[in-house]
């Protein structure tokens, strides 16, 4: 079935903005996460650079005193603390700002930062500074801002690559509850897809979710208005076409008495024209009754049976009449059986129609073919004019007639294809016919269309 390109697809929205929301949400909580992990790591930072200092402001005074006894002391601390990769760097000023001591790394010449307790950003560094007791030496601990940021950024990028990578698992996740919530849907729609368009009977509610409840119980109320009104339509056509047989039959009797009790030429005609319209009306009659039970489902839900004793039975009396005898031409090959799901009746119905068909509306002098191979195709064709293709696709519409001179009400080729279309069988029409250079045919395919 082709889909319509501008429809949506329920089951693609929701996992569509379920994976938009997600998704979404994962960044809100990484962006929430990276801003409390920041606070986090600065306070961290700084309450290192801060216990650095305090705990430096003891070690240094004691270090000053021991060297003040020895002598001036080295303003490198390589002695007091053995070369190593820094990210603290510290410093050592007396009260007039001069540097005492210092880390390997740290520069010689005096921090920018102030003379004063607390913390302060100057020059791409954050700076903690101490004082002694006494007022005379500042402790200053240092720390580059990048190596901050490299470590704020390394700790977010951990904490969102595991939570980006759950988002594939997300989406899998996602599109299976979607397909399983959206299943009672699916299964909705393959059960009115596969109905044919004769079966009217209620939609199951068994096991169906609450939200679908409204839609099947509008459907099948609407089900039942269309079945019954169908049913009246159908009614009123057998009744009516069933009440006109009798009348029918007697005026055409006393029609035919007229005709064999008056003198005259012109009479004789008259009362044959008024026959032959009786019967016309009586032909007519007869299809809406066939038509009738054709869209009644006569052919639906049925045993496989063997139709090759139909199909000789229906021959059988067709070769009885001696003006059809001389042009019937029949080959059923090597054909021993021919078992259908489709109701004997009805196969009937088709094959009278077909061979109606083909004596009514094919050339008078042609022959008419009935053939059956091993592909389970039963041919039926006639000589005539070979019939456009815009034409042949509407041959099986109500009242739509070929080319043709002959009578006829247009309902056995739309009888015919009701009938098989109902039991789950194909018609083919073709012209010219197979083998022919001209002439029409039809052909039941009794072979069971994939499904």
């Amino acid at each position: 079935m082709t889909q319509n390109p501008r429809l949506w697809s329920l089951a693609g929205r929701l996992m569509t903005r379920l994976g938009l929301g997600l998704s979404l949400l994962w960044l809100a909580a990484t962006a929430f996460a990276a801003l409390v992990t920041t606070h986090e790591i600065n306070e961290v930072f700084d309450s290192a650079l801060q216990e650095t200092a305090q705990r430096l402001r003891p070690l240094v005074v004691e270090h000053l005193r021991e060297h003040d006894e020895a002598g001036a002391p080295d303003a490198n601390d390589s002695e007091f603390a053995p070369p190593h990769q820094e990210y603290l760097q510290y410093q050592v000023r007396d009260a007039g700002g001069t540097v005492i001591l210092h880390s390997h790394d740290a520069p010689p010449e005096a921090f920018a930062a102030p003379l004063q307790t607390g913390f302060a950003d100057i020059d791409g560094q954050h700076f903690y500074t101490e004082v002694t007791k006494d007022g005379q030496l500042f402790i200053q601990v240092g720390e580059a801002r990048d190596h901050r940021a490299e470590a704020i950024w390394d700790s977010l990028i951990w904490l969102a690559l595991p939570l980006a990578a759950l988002l594939p698992l997300a989406g899998i996740v996602i599109f299976r509850v979607v397909r399983q919530g959206t299943a009672p849907i699916e299964a909705l729609r393959s059960e009115m897809e596969s109905r044919s368009g004769s079966n009217l009977d209620p939609l199951p509610e068994a096991d169906l979710p609450r939200e679908l409840m409204p839609v099947v119980h509008g459907l099948n109320h609407l089900l039942l208005r269309l079945r019954l009104a169908l049913e009246h339509e159908r009614s009123f056509a057998a009744n009516s076409a069933h009440e006109l047989r009798t009348p029918v039959a007697a005026a055409l009797a006393q029609l035919q008495r007229l005709a064999a009790e008056t003198g005259g030429a012109a009479k004789r005609e008259r009362v044959q024209q008024a026959i032959m319209s009786l019967r016309r009306i009586g032909d007519l009659a007869e299809k809406l009754l066939q038509l009738s039970r054709a869209e009644s489902g006569m052919s639906l839900d049925n045993e496989p049976a063997d139709l090759l004793p139909v199909l000789d039975l229906v021959l059988g009396d067709y070769l009885e009449k001696p003006e059809i005898r001389s042009r019937l031409v029949v080959d059923l090959g090597d054909v021993t059986e021919l078992v259908a799901a489709i109701d004997i009746d009805a196969f009937a119905i088709v094959v009278r129609n077909l061979l109606d068909n083909a004596f009514f509306h094919g050339a008078p002098s042609a022959p008419v073919r009935v053939s059956l191979g091993a592909d389970r195709c039963l041919r039926v064709s006639n000589g005539g004019a070979v019939i456009p293709h815009a034409t042949l696709a509407e041959l099986t519409t109500r009242f739509k007639r070929g080319p043709t001179s002959a009578t006829g009400s247009g309902l056995g080729l739309a009888i015919v294809e009701t009938i098989l279309q109902q039991a789950g069988y194909n018609l083919r029409l073709q012209s010219p016919a197979t083998g022919m250079k001209d002439g029409f045919e039809a052909i039941i395919d009794l072979n069971r269309p994939p499904t």
